[in-house]
């Protein structure tokens, strides 16, 4: 007779878990916490792979126990350290609805309906006698850090700094753009370090000092901070590095740090449980281990199969770091679910079943007792009795998991965070104006192209609109246009302008009978030039321009209507192709920063995909909207405008634009990055362009760059190398009401890919338009989805959405192909 298998659960403790809904008053299920954890001061909660709603919600739970029955006062998140301090600063008197602390805790948590609960919690306990403290652990600082920090420094520290201005220079180079520079300058690499271990030693000075806190924080920020540089510069390098080894050792450092600063308070750690696993190396990596991992790579489409003996060989997450530190004062627990589905928040969700935890795993055994929702209390045993378990990326693998985490929190059905605020909108929920309104019949105007009327050849990027109104359109690359305009007369005007010409204004009867509008150039004689006793400098104009944003560019609450569209080609077919009418808010107004496009909320009104092959990833195609105002000239700071310190000026003279002179301003950078260019790694091997400014009020009105990339390629590639590539840069403003509005932007992404077999060769384009079709100042309505995650909602579909609209004309392939050619 056949041996009968041992069970998993005989030398653990299993506790029956009721429900994981955070909102249950009755906790007679978790009182027994009290006394497993009466002694503990650290309690991480994991999570299989941050893809999971039911564990999120379980932890909100959980969270809300610990702090009102076990005495635990932080929850620390694997989130920035310094984000999370500055965050928490500003918590009290604010709707948790706007919490300060979505800026800082990342959004796969924060966005996501299962974590508003405890947005909710924190923010009503915040301000009683018995608040939850949120901190950070991670030392990948993120954009509070970037905009804020260096500045805190510099008003902390005073006169009392041993760095000079151009230590803090480059400092702020880093932080503001990356280390790619510093891999390939020895000279800036060991200013860097020597500038930063200056800084270091002042802030340490400072730590026992009034604002101890805030002076601590900033000392271990640097810190970590320059742990992750390091680590970039090795990776820069392609020194191999085990999984994510440098960043779990300075997570650990962390939240060490944090319980030396709070030595009276006890800390829930909220993270993945890849990091807060302690013995990983006694994981196997099974035969069944690797067939589920092919199953995952199916359902996933990664194409990279993930391989233990790979990946882990070697690997020290921060569990074991804090293990060895805490001892039994700490708890780690891992969760795992059975059925159901899983998928990071705002991408495609997958199915559990075809990586069910098979037989012999400790979820199948749970399942075959009717548990639904368990706490698994592993009790410090000692033995090591190996066994299957998915508490690690849904992935079952053999190990002696009691040696791993301290306990495990099952749950049957799993399910992939939802959105806080529902997953449809329709094509009905449109924006004040006539955006929304029914659609009135349609005039609509097709011009084949604007020329100069000397020379016949088209005229890119000109503004077309429809006299005293926000509508609008742009030409494309070679002068064509297609402008709609909803219950337009015969009798209303369209106004023609362009950089350079003389513009013109047509009744829509004429426009119509015309197969193609010509527009006459406009040059300014010197002597026509009225310039004063002393000329500006190129130099001085742009930073006229600089300091007149606020003066030129409009300042309140606005909402702009765009056509967006996103398109791909591998040689000459285009493979993908995304369209969408957008709406986007901007709650401010033009203010330059180094995250601007995460700053900003829309919705998607109409989408459409051509080549039928839509990506789920939310910051793909149509997602990719907030990377348009991440390059914009006015609202970034990495360029010309900004920083033109870093380039050579040249003023080219005096042009036109809707009759009033523009100087014409050549640029090219002597130190071509991510700080002066947004472009990083590989470095620019140059960055030239032109930017046109009013004479007299210094708007800019249009921006031309071409960053050329140095070729780029990795061992791992085996030979293939990227070379040429780059990108065009096109942005063009108009005024309404006396202020400036962004027209158009294009991002053009070009590149060649060479292998050792000819045969496999390719050149591609990325294609991003973004037009301007019309502008609302009034009746601005609330959107609360940022553009960094407006695919997240599908929106229901409107089959003549697209015979009214206006769009943006595609430019001509083979002529951007030529970008290839040009000599670098």
């Amino acid at each position: 007779m056949a041996q009968e298998a041992k069970s998993v659960l005989v030398d653990f403790s299993v506790h029956p878990i009721k429900t994981i809904k955070s909102s249950e008053p009755d906790n007679t299920d978790l009182l027994f916490l009290k006394e497993l954890l009466k002694d503990k001061r650290i309690v991480l909660l994991g999570e299989q792979s941050h893809r999971e709603g039911a564990t999120f919600e379980a932890k909100v739970r959980l969270i809300k126990f610990l702090h009102q029955q076990c005495g635990f006062d932080i929850v620390s998140f694997e989130s920035p350290l310094y984000d999370n301090y500055k965050t928490f600063e500003k918590l009290r008197g604010r709707d948790y609805r706007e919490s300060p602390l979505k800026e800082s805790i990342y959004s796969m948590w924060s966005d996501t309906k299962e974590f508003e609960p405890l947005l909710q919690y924190i923010h009503e306990v915040n301000t009683s006698s018995k608040p939850l403290l949120v901190t950070g652990f991670d030392c990948q600082e993120d954009d509070i850090f970037k905009e804020q920090y260096l500045q805190e420094v510099k008003e902390t520290l005073g006169t009392a700094t041993t760095l000079s201005e151009k230590d803090f220079t480059i400092i702020e180079e880093v932080i503001e753009g990356s280390p790619d520079f510093l891999v390939e300058n020895t000279e800036d690499s060991t200013h860097f370090f020597q500038a930063t271990k200056k800084l270091v030693d002042d802030l340490e000075k400072l730590k026992t000092k009034d604002n101890m806190v805030k002076n601590s924080i900033l000392h271990q920020t640097l810190v970590g901070w320059l742990e992750m540089i390091k680590w970039q510069i090795d990776d820069l390098n392609e020194v191999e590095t085990k999984v994510q080894n440098p960043r779990d050792l300075q997570m650990a450092r962390n939240l060490i740090y944090l319980s030396k600063l709070y030595p009276n308070k006890k800390i829930i750690g909220w993270g993945a449980s890849y990091h807060f696993a302690d013995q990983i190396e006694r994981m196997k990596n099974s035969a069944l281990t690797k067939l589920y991992a092919q199953r995952l790579d199916s359902i996933e489409q990664s194409h990279e199969p993930f391989d233990f003996d790979e990946s882990l060989n070697g690997a020290v997450p921060m569990g074991k770091i804090l293990k060895q530190h805490f001892g039994s004062s700490l708890y780690s627990l891992a969760f795992s679910s059975f059925e159901g589905n899983f998928g990071m928040y705002g991408f495609a969700s997958h199915p559990l079943k075809p990586i069910e935890p098979p037989m012999g795993s400790i979820e199948a055994e749970l399942v075959q007792q009717k548990v639904v929702n368990a706490f698994v209390d592993f009790k410090n045993n000692s033995r090591e009795n190996d066994f299957y378990s998915s508490a690690l990326g849904n992935l079952p693998v053999l190990a002696p998991w009691n040696k791993i985490f301290d306990g495990l929190f099952f749950i049957k059905i799993s399910y992939a965070p939802k959105s806080p605020i529902g997953e449809i909108i329709g094509s009905n929920k449109q924006a004040t104006s006539n955006v929304g309104k029914p659609h009135q019949p349609s005039r609509k105007v097709i011009v084949k192209r604007l020329v100069d009327k000397n020379t016949k050849e088209g005229i890119a990027y000109a503004n077309i609109s429809l006299f005293n109104t926000s509508k609008g359109v742009s030409t494309n690359a070679q002068g064509d246009f297609v402008f709609n305009v909803p219950g337009a007369k015969r009798t209303d005007k369209v106004v023609l302008s362009s950089i350079g010409y003389v513009t013109d204004t047509l009744l829509i009867s004429d426009l119509t009978k015309l197969s193609q509008i010509a527009l006459m150039p406009k040059v300014y004689e010197l002597a026509d030039v009225i310039f004063r006793s002393k000329p500006l400098t190129a130099k001085e104009i742009v930073k006229r321009a600089e300091k007149k944003i606020k003066d030129n560019y409009y300042q309140q609450a606005h909402q702009q209507e765009f056509f967006y569209r996103t398109k791909t080609y591998n040689n000459d077919s285009a493979f993908f192709n995304e369209e969408a009418a957008v709406l986007v808010a901007n709650s401010n107004g033009y203010e330059s920063s180094n995250s601007y496009g995460k700053s900003l909320n829309g919705e998607i009104l109409q989408y459409r995909n051509t080549t039928k092959n839509p990506q789920k990833d939310i910051w793909y195609g149509i997602g990719s909207l907030w990377l348009m105002f991440s390059h914009d000239v006015i609202l970034d700071k990495r360029n010309v405008l900004h920083h033109p310190a870093y380039y050579q000026l040249t003023q080219k003279g005096i042009t036109s634009f809707e009759n009033k002179r523009v100087y014409e301003i050549g640029f090219d950078c002597n130190r071509p990055g991510s700080y002066t260019t947004g472009f990083g790694y590989p470095s620019p091997l140059s960055t030239t362009g032109k930017i046109f400014i009013d004479v007299d009020t210094y708007a800019v009105l249009r921006f031309e760059a071409l960053i050329r990339r140095k070729p780029y390629s990795k061992k791992k590639w085996k030979g293939a190398v990227r070379d040429p590539f780059g990108t065009h840069l096109v942005q063009t403003y108009r005024q309404l009401n006396g202020k400036y509005f962004l027209n158009y932007s294009k991002q053009l992404h070009f590149g060649a890919w060479s292998y050792p077999d000819p045969k496999r060769n390719y050149k591609y384009l990325e294609i991003r338009e973004l037009l301007s079709t019309e502008i609302v100042t009034e009746a601005v309505r609330e959107l609360t989805t940022s553009v960094m995650k407006i695919k997240t909602k599908t929106v229901a579909e409107d089959a003549n959405f697209w015979l009214k609209h206006n769009f943006q004309v595609e430019d001509n392939v083979q002529e951007a192909y030529k970008l290839l050619q040009q000599p670098k």
